[in-house]
């Protein structure tokens, strides 16, 4: 029995495929299926085939053309006047043909009179000989009916109805295939109603099918014993499924009569129907209009609130689906009648949020909106809307009250959500919320660090009502007699989530509130407390940033706060780097948006406070930047001053954040401020003579001299040159020309006369002129070069790092101003460079490869013209090192190209000469330089596409393969190596045809070398095949140059590494775009490829040499025997 329904399903599959055939108008369908079926031994084919021959015959002997129509009319006519004569199998291949005729006939062809006569011929066939016909035969009788019914007239009911009744019919039928074929015909009829008319009659008769079937739905949904998978209840099943395929189709007036229909067949509780039931009403809401919805949206989310409630009772993606209407119904209901919507807001509220928080979240962020709901403060306790916002805060209030300890993240993300939607007007709706949390914090006694979704939800509604309203509701404050301190835990939240705040409620608040503990620390002689006390005026103090984050009233109150702040300076050391941290904020903060305003937004903190901010409902325009920047500047002289003699008397570490503060301030400062305080910095620490010039520069010989023996005042002069250097390097960004000359003097000076840390300040000072003022560069350009190239080049790590970093915008510049002419001055910075390359010290090299990638990263990110030229002249100056005389020159520039490859592989087709020229140098014989050019090959082919690769291949090939020879300075491994590669990537068959003759013998050797070890990888279990790679991957010759990039540990040197000046910020961003330690992974990289090499040769060695001493023994041992 099974087998035969394999066989049948087989031939239902098959029938199917037949009928899928699609011909042209002019196609001849006998000689097509003859042409397809023809070596086909199946007996439906020949049927199909012997009944295509016997119609084509008939339309021959007519003198017809051999045409689907002719085809049509002959298999019409034989089922019109022979269908009770046909067999079964006959029926099966006149209905198979049919369906295969049918959708290659013109619709003009056939007359609509004709189309209903043929319409009715088939439904009659299928009436009278239904039970004979296989299911494959019935299928391809509805085929032919969803095509015929729309060549009849589409405005005319009476011609259709037949065909529709009956698609409609087989629609719920209990054969899958047969049900699915009708459904299909049934949506493309539906698609085909031009009219509205028969659109409505059409979905009357739909409407009616479903009437009919509703006993049985109410008697399967009411119970929960029947089962509804039966044969007897498939119907009511089929029918839903119907439904839902057409629902969008159906007119207005039945749609709402079939949504009322479903929703009395909805229960709160899960039946046979509920899936179908709610899929119908999601294929409606997709595709009918607002006014289908709103006259039963109240019903609508009563039944579907019921059934959301029962939560875990029901089926969990049903529960899912059903919060999902009800979202969906709100946003209608928001769209159309806004009555309805205020009015069952919190039923879907209380219904959603005890089950499906993701669906809830969505709601708040839509639906619970301060802007959309129109509600002021002073609205907040007698409109309607408020009503609904009472009530559904009242859910989350019963969520947290009913929680047993800390509520889950969920419910605690969307009380988050709801507190930054609703904003200030959260005050007044969710105070007992704001409570509650309190009350699970303290149950925490304080500490609240290790419950973060708790910590984010106090700081959502941190952020939504604002300190102020906040420490109202749960004030800090010191109990004098227990000298305790009720929510200072919530200091933390304050410090990260304060936006948007009053400087005048931190004058007058916060600071009194901090001297309080600080006084009251005084008093108390338990050294416990005193610590405990002195903590909380720390913590209170450092709310100063917080409250500097985007703050309401700086150009009114900033005056105020100034005296503050430097009466804090000199009295106060715990507040400096808060001082200093919020000065920063409030510039950089006010620049961003002007700038964010002109479209110069350059930075990802940008972004991140503007979205703060429109959390809080702070309105910061560039009109309101602008006037709080000149707030900022009118006080900015005397904060300057204060912080200037700060910056003098501190330790390194803290000269950083005071620095940067500086130089926040310095950059909206007037420059004759500013180069006032510099002179005034250099007449104090005796810096300048008594007519404002630097001291002679030819006393630096005497300094040296003195230093060397010991002189003490010349080395405290060198340290206060040194720190008023870092001085004015922060001073740069907003200087003026006169400014930055006097700066510039004081460099110039340094580099001549200083010892190694004043000449490390002081390029890096001359960087950020360079950067910061691009018109310097250009009308200095030669004057500086002069200056930079007079001196020495220093083996300090961070001193040369600077100087590098003035080379490299110096070279940029030469690049992109001088690009036609010959600029022999770009090529003494790269002398000094690629000279750079060739030093013992690792750290060093690391230094001038670190300076070069910037270089080419400067050029090369532009997509401009202009910069792609630039890049290409850079590459072609390293190039024309390779013509140089000295070996030593020319392996350092091929390393240079070696690691620009190895960045950017696409210069090797950008630049094609670049891998010839290279190559050329293999026909020389210095040692140092082959060397290099292997390790560029190695790179080249690592780092090509094998498509890319092919262009190369022969040279590569014919320049590398002669050093194959040669083992000494293990030239032959290397080779070895770069062939393992490129047999990888482009196969054996291209290496052989391409590989000269005199070196085929070798490139066998390494190919069996290379099969030997996949035979013996594949017999060695996982273990060992990890060890493999670890210990063997470069000599198979498959290096992973990702490993690289990435293993950062593998390039550092033994020595401790010095602490390095930071650099100027595009420095830094640029130095983000470049893999850490990259180039010491590539050279170490090669060192351990040479090792790992030179230990396979050890190896082979050791294993012959125990091979002779086994063979000697065994000699020795039958001697031993002859002897006796």
């Amino acid at each position: 029995m099974k087998n035969r329904n394999a066989m049948e399903e087989d031939e239902i599959t098959e029938e199917e495929k037949q009928a899928d055939t699609i011909f042209t108008e002019k196609s001849d369908i006998c000689q097509s299926l003859m042409d397809r079926y023809s070596k086909s031994s199946a007996p439906q084919h020949r049927h199909l085939i012997a009944t295509a021959a016997a119609v084509r015959s008939i339309i021959t002997a007519e003198d017809l053309p051999l045409t689907p129509v002719s085809y049509f009319a002959a298999v019409f006519t034989t089922l019109t006047n022979s269908s009770e004569a046909l067999d079964a199998t006959e029926i099966a291949a006149l209905s198979t043909l049919l369906s295969m005729v049918l959708p290659a006939v013109p619709a003009q062809a056939i007359t609509h009179p004709k189309a209903a006569e043929a319409v009715s011929v088939l439904v009659e066939l299928l009436q009278n000989r239904g039970e004979a016909m296989a299911a494959s035969s019935f299928r391809a009788v509805i085929k032919c009916l969803g095509v015929l019914v729309g060549f009849c007239d589409l405005e005319d009911w009476d011609s259709l109805k037949l065909g529709f009744e009956t698609l409609l019919k087989f629609s719920v039928d209990k054969r899958p295939k047969v049900r699915k074929c009708a459904r299909v015909c049934l949506e493309s009829v539906f698609q085909s109603f031009p009219s509205s008319t028969v659109t409505k009659k059409a979905s009357k008769f739909v409407f009616s099918l479903f009437k009919s079937n509703r006993p049985l739905a109410v008697r399967l949904n009411s119970s929960t014993t029947v089962d509804g998978s039966k044969p007897e209840n498939l119907e009511i099943i089929h029918m839903l499924g119907v439904l839902k395929l057409i629902v969008p189709y159906l007119s207005v007036k039945v749609s709402l009569k079939l949504l009322l229909e479903l929703l009395k067949l909805m229960n709160a509780q899960f039946s046979s129907l509920t899936r179908h039931i709610l899929k119908i009403i999601e294929s409606l809401f997709e595709t009918s209009r607002v006014e289908v919805i709103i006259p039963e949206a109240d019903n609508i989310i009563s039944s579907l609130s019921s059934y959301v409630l029962l939560g875990e009772k029901n089926p969990a993606d049903t529960v899912i689906c059903a919060a999902t209407l009800l979202r969906v119904t709100l946003d209608k209901l928001d769209d159309g009648d806004r009555s309805s919507w205020i009015r069952n807001l919190p039923l879907v509220f209380r219904s959603v949020a005890a089950f499906a928080s993701t669906i809830l979240k969505e709601l708040v962020k839509h639906h619970m909106d301060q802007r959309i709901l129109l509600i002021s403060e002073r609205m907040a306790l007698e409109s309607t809307e408020s009503s609904a916002i009472k009530s559904i805060c009242a859910v989350f209030e019963n969520a947290l009250s009913t929680c047993d300890g800390i509520p889950n993240d969920h419910i605690l993300d969307v009380i988050s959500v709801l507190f930054l939607k609703l904003g200030e007007i959260s005050y007044f709706f969710m105070k007992d919320i704001v409570l509650k949390l309190a009350d699970l914090a303290s149950l925490s006694n304080g500490d609240i660090s290790n419950t973060r979704h708790l910590q984010e939800c106090i700081g959502a509604a941190v952020t939504a009502l604002g300190p102020e309203k906040m420490l109202t509701l749960l004030p800090i404050s010191l109990d004098a007699e227990n000298l305790t301190c009720p929510n200072i835990w919530l200091v933390p939240i304050l410090n990260k989530y304060v936006v948007g705040a009053s400087l005048r409620y931190f004058m007058e608040h916060i600071i009194p509130l901090a001297e309080s503990f600080e006084w009251a620390s005084q008093k108390v002689k338990k050294s416990v407390i005193q610590e405990d006390l002195q903590a909380h005026a720390h913590g209170l103090w450092g709310l100063l940033p917080a409250f500097c984050r985007y703050p309401i009233d700086t150009c009114k109150r900033f005056r105020y706060l100034t005296k503050h702040l430097i009466c804090f300076l000199k009295k106060n050391s715990l507040m400096h780097e808060s001082i200093a941290i919020s000065l920063q904020e409030l510039v950089i903060q006010n620049k961003s948006v002007i700038r964010s305003n002109e479209g110069d937004c350059e930075s990802n903190t940008c972004s991140i406070k503007d979205s703060m901010v429109q959390s809080s409902g702070v309105a910061y325009s560039k009109k309101m930047a602008t006037k709080n920047i000149r707030a900022l500047a009118s006080c900015s002289m005397e904060l300057l001053e204060a912080l200037t003699d700060l910056f003098f008397s501190s330790p390194p570490e803290k000269r950083l954040y005071l620095k940067d503060a500086i130089g926040c301030l310095s950059s909206i400062s007037d420059s004759s401020i500013t180069k006032r305080i510099l002179i005034s910095s250099f007449e104090k620490l005796d810096l300048i003579n008594g007519v404002g010039e630097f001291d002679n520069e030819g006393n630096h010989t005497h300094a040296s001299i003195d230093q060397e023996q010991g002189d003490s005042s010349t080395t405290e002069k060198d340290a206060r040159r040194c720190v008023t250097m870092e001085l004015a390097s922060s001073l740069v960004e907003g200087a003026n020309e006169d400014l930055i000359d006097m700066i510039y003097k004081f460099i110039r000076h340094t580099l001549l006369t200083a010892d190694e840390e004043g000449q490390c300040e002081a390029y890096y000072a001359l960087s950020r002129v360079l950067e910061e003022h691009a018109w310097f560069c250009s009308s200095r350009f030669d004057e500086l070069l002069e200056l930079l190239l007079g001196l020495k080049s220093p083996e300090n790590i961070a001193l040369l790092r600077n100087r590098f970093t003035c080379f490299r915008i110096l070279l940029v510049h030469a690049l992109k101003v001088c690009l036609e002419e010959e600029n022999t001055k770009a090529f003494l910075i790269l002398n000094e460079i690629i000279l750079t390359l060739k030093n013992p010290k690792e750290e060093v090299r690391k230094v001038a490869y670190d300076i070069l990638l910037l270089i080419s990263s400067s050029l090369g990110n532009s997509s401009s013209l202009s910069s792609e030229a630039c890049h290409q002249k850079l590459i072609s100056m390293i190039m024309g090192y390779l013509s140089g005389s000295s070996p030593h020159i020319k392996s350092g520039a091929v390393s240079v190209l070696s690691v620009l490859v190895y960045k950017d592989a696409d210069i090797c087709t950008s630049v094609p000469e670049l891998v010839p020229s290279v190559l050329a140098l293999l026909q020389g014989k210095a040692v140092e330089v082959v060397k290099a050019v292997l390790g560029f090959v190695k790179v080249v082919v690592s780092c090509l596409q094998a498509k890319d690769l092919q262009s190369f291949l022969t040279d590569i090939l014919n320049d590398v393969l002669p050093w194959s020879p040669v083992s000494r300075n293990h030239f032959r491994s290397k080779v070895t190596v770069i062939l393992e590669i490129v047999i990888r990537k482009c196969g054996s068959a291209a290496i052989k045809s391409l590989t000269p003759e005199k070196y085929k013998g070798f490139v066998k050797t390494v190919l069996e070398n290379r099969h030997s070890k996949g035979n013996s990888k594949e017999a060695k279990g996982p273990d060992d095949d990890m060890e493999e790679k670890r210990t063997n991957s470069s000599s198979r010759g498959s290096t992973d140059y990702t490993t690289l990039r990435g293993h950062k540990k593998m390039s550092l040197s033994h020595g401790k590494r010095k602490r390095e000046k930071q650099q100027p910020n595009d420095m830094d961003s640029g130095m983000k775009r470049i893999k850490k330690y990259r180039h010491s992974n590539f050279l170490n990289h090669e060192k351990q490829t040479e090792a790992q090499a030179r230990g396979g040769r050890v190896k082979k060695k050791d294993m012959k040499r125990s091979s002779r001493r086994e063979e000697r023994k065994k000699i020795w041992k039958k001697q031993k025997k002859t002897n006796k």
